[in-house]
């Protein structure tokens, strides 16, 4: 089968190729799935980079952890799915899971059945970021009607995108940051208040919020967003520093979150789709053989929503 391989560190079009490989197969507790689609994140482009370990997150060279397709094959002591079943998922992150492939294997505790409204590459491109955004909400205290003031920094990215769906959903009122081109686009995946993120007055004018989610790097939330037990929850990180200003003007908790493999959350976020009340907006779509091109557009910094990688054998 055919599979995406890094042969070393450094710049996509350089170190990225596609190549023969064994074929898996779907060991105890695991289905093998034909590969329809997978979905980039920033983190892939950052590991490939690194060409090691990138603290949890395990280096490999072959890469991939979000996927869609379907069964073709059940392990040993597998039961509920069957050869033909549409599924999707996060695979073992933050282990490696070779979804950049034809085929793969992956245990029956991380997968979901797919939307059956969303097309195979919305579902590809959806486990990590909408898994990340439902985690992050989680962690941040946000929980169903109980009418939080939600600031997403980030609003239209590939996890911002969802975090501004998915807390709407709880009943949340939503703020979002955006460049002004993608404000209506926030606008109609839920966003009460627009915020322009180059606007410094418009920014401190932001009033007090119960919780804040950073899905961009370097970024803080504006001091008057934060009052005492405003809930901070980063995907990305802060320095000490950065923490020590948050906790200094009342911020609690200040967390750092990694997105875990759930595969009854994503059944959860499935629902959902299937509800007409959550949706995956697509950047940008690339065949397996333009992996390259796909890793550079996400490493421009200014996807809206996801970039999705199409497997398809005739490719």
């Amino acid at each position: 089968m055919r599979a995406a391989v890094y042969s070393s560190a450094g710049p996509a079009a350089e170190v990225i190729a596609v190549q023969e490989v064994d074929a898996p197969v779907a060991g105890a507790g695991e289905v093998l799935v034909r590969v329809a689609a997978v979905g980039l994140n920033p983190v892939d482009v950052k590991i490939r980079a690194a060409g090691h370990d990138f603290g949890a997150i395990r280096y490999t060279e072959r890469p991939g952890w979000d996927v869609a397709g379907t069964v073709v094959a059940v392990g040993p002591g597998v039961a509920g799915w069957s050869e033909g079943d549409a599924v999707f998922a996060l695979a073992r992150f933050p282990e490696a899971a070779h979804t950049l492939a034809e085929l793969v294997a992956l245990p029956v505790s991380d997968i979901a059945a797919a939307p059956r409204a969303w097309s195979a590459a919305q579902a590809g491109a959806a486990p990590l970021a909408a898994l990340t955004a439902w985690q992050a909400l989680d962690a941040a205290g946000v929980g169903a009607d109980d009418g939080a003031r939600v600031l997403v920094l980030g609003g239209a990215g590939g996890v911002g995108h969802l975090v501004v769906q998915l807390a709407k959903e709880r009943g949340a009122h939503v703020i979002a940051t955006a460049r002004p081109a993608k404000q209506e686009l926030v606008t109609a995946w839920g966003a009460d208040e627009m915020v322009d993120h180059h606007d410094d007055d418009a920014l401190a004018a932001i009033e007090p919020v119960d919780a804040v989610i950073v899905t961009v790097s370097d970024t803080l939330p504006p001091r008057g967003a934060i009052r005492e037990g405003t809930a901070v929850v980063t995907i990305t990180g802060y320095s000490a520093a950065q923490e020590a200003e948050l906790r200094a003007g009342g911020a609690d908790p200040v967390r750092r979150i990694l997105v875990a493999a759930n595969g009854p959350q994503l059944a959860e976020i499935s629902a959902l789709a299937d509800a007409s009340r959550l949706t995956v907006h697509l950047d940008s779509e690339y065949r397996l053989s333009d992996l390259a091109a796909a890793q550079e557009r996400v490493e421009t910094g200014h996807v809206t929503g996801k970039v999705v990688v199409l497997v398809d054998p005739r490719d």
